[in-house]
């Protein structure tokens, strides 16, 4: 792979172009799926291929191919050339003009002590099982998923400015979950993903089968729970649930495409315009939101982004003020910016690089709290623990939020279960009621694997980490009558 790239260096450093680059890549994913006792779904696959973008007279050209030869780069070179001369014609005024980026000659590995293509893959599909087995053992349960997903992407990237980058990046994730069915109804209760850029120890430390019966239990008892008051009340959200949060709130209505009109019809806009950058609250002044593309074991973490950009950390709200956002080197001279954050993310060689949530976390106290400390401080509220339903508006500012578990609160501890809570708000409002947040030690790295954008659609993946907070006077209620 490191030739063809080579190569390719050599034959466009020739051509009458503004620039072009080229992302080789071979690919592997295992992913694994049980429902109750039996393997329903093993899938081993490998992808290898490249793709050329070229950009001439200001537009953009791009083309693929699964051949790895001089011949086809010299074909699909020409093939992307040829398209970037056409998109010139049409491209009126607009021009695509690049921010700079340094040259660089690198290699990034993820860390991994266990790699996980070289566990056998009957030790794997025995611990879901095991998994399952466990929590069908629970009365009440009547159905169990889980499933186990595996990924490597060795990558060469180069470009006409004399970037040439390796990239090795693995990626691991488990998680099940178990159905209830009684008293006129039914529930579920997952062990939710937990995906890092590691090896497969981090599967190993996730406590996959020593958990199983309490997420079981707990699927049960939610059979049995009430449903909540509905009003005006506190929240306490854990780490798990608030990643999905910050992702639609903050992760998306930041990416400077979306802000801009790029990204718009598939999965909308943004509140979040350049003229608020430095003045507009987005929250209280706890509210400090750190995009960090070097966070170990992070989604994003890859060294270099898919043009080439070294990864880098920065606010995008410092002190509950709008700073910053995340960008590609096309987006990010159209606010004066002169270097991209380094956001442009594709999910394939044959797929053009889009702008991506960073790795996009909420910070923890710097004094010491606890999220006991936070119960403690509510008098009527709702304790929240992980994922579930949502709903976000094409502009990213009014929503609605569900959850895993509930537990409702009174006089500052926490009480009976509730079941099918849902809470509403706009971004603003929601994040300037924050005003308390637990210390870096009930700090989680959350994340998503499959966060979609795009048309034709693209998945990427990407870490949301946050502590335990606390939110006053917001609207709950009912998920489902």
């Amino acid at each position: 792979m490191k030739d063809l790239a080579l190569y390719f260096m050599d034959v466009a450093k020739g051509m009458d172009i503004e620039y072009a680059d080229i992302r080789v890549a071979h690919y592997r994913e295992q992913s694994i799926y049980l429902q109750d006792l039996s393997p329903k779904s093993i899938v081993d696959e490998e992808s290898v291929g490249f793709g050329i973008r070229v950009l001439y007279e200001g537009a953009w050209g791009f083309a693929s191919s699964t051949e790895l030869s001089k011949e086809e780069i010299d074909r699909v070179l020409k093939r992307a050339y040829e398209i970037a001369r056409a998109s010139s014609i049409a491209r009126g005024n607009f021009r695509v003009r690049l921010a700079e980026e340094p040259v660089h000659i690198a290699k990034f590995e993820t860390p991994v002590e266990k790699d996980p293509f070289e566990v056998p893959l009957h030790d794997k599909i025995d611990l879901l099982y095991r998994v399952n087995d466990a929590m069908l053992k629970v009365k009440g349960v009547v159905k169990t998923h889980s499933s186990m997903e595996l990924r490597k992407r060795h990558q060469f990237f180069a470009s006409t400015e004399g970037s040439l980058i390796e990239t090795v990046i693995y990626t691991t994730n488990a998680g099940y979950t178990a159905f209830a069915s009684g008293n006129n109804d039914s529930q579920q209760r997952s062990f939710q993903d937990y995906p890092l850029n590691k090896g497969y120890e981090h599967i190993e430390s996730l406590g996959l089968l020593e958990n199983a019966e309490r997420i079981a239990n707990e699927a049960v008892m939610k059979l049995y729970a009430d449903e909540p008051d509905e009003g005006i009340m506190d929240l306490v959200l854990d780490p798990s649930h608030l990643s999905l949060t910050i992702h639609e709130s903050v992760g998306h209505p930041t990416e400077l495409d979306r802000v801009l009109g790029y990204e718009a019809n598939f999965a909308g806009r943004s509140f979040a315009t350049p003229e608020k950058l430095g003045k507009f609250r987005y929250g209280s002044e706890l509210v400090n939101f750190i995009a960090d593309n070097t966070l170990s074991s992070g989604l994003a973490t890859t060294g270099f982004d898919d043009e080439g950009v070294e990864c880098q950390k920065w606010h995008i709200i410092k002190d509950g003020i709008l700073v910053d956002y995340s960008s590609t080197r096309e987006v990010a001279p159209l606010i004066g910016q002169k270097r991209s954050r380094g956001s442009a993310r594709a999910d394939s060689f044959s797929s053009f690089p889009i702008n991506r949530i960073p790795n996009l976390s909420l910070m923890p106290s710097k004094d010491p709290m606890t999220p006991q400390e936070l119960i403690a401080g509510v008098d009527k509220g709702i304790y929240i623990e992980g994922r579930g339903s949502f709903s976000i508006d094409q502009m990213r500012l009014n929503f609605q939020f569900g959850g895993d578990l509930f537990y409702e609160i009174k006089n500052g501890k926490k009480v009976r279960m509730l079941k099918n809570v849902i809470y509403q708000s706009t971004t603003p409002e929601f994040w300037n009621s924050l005003d308390g947040l637990s210390d870096e030690r009930f700090w989680e790295p959350r994340g998503f694997l499959t966060c979609g954008k795009g048309e034709p659609i693209q998945s990427a993946q990407m870490t949301n980490g946050a502590p335990y907070a606390r939110f006053r006077n917001i609207k709950v209620g009912r998920g489902r009558r």
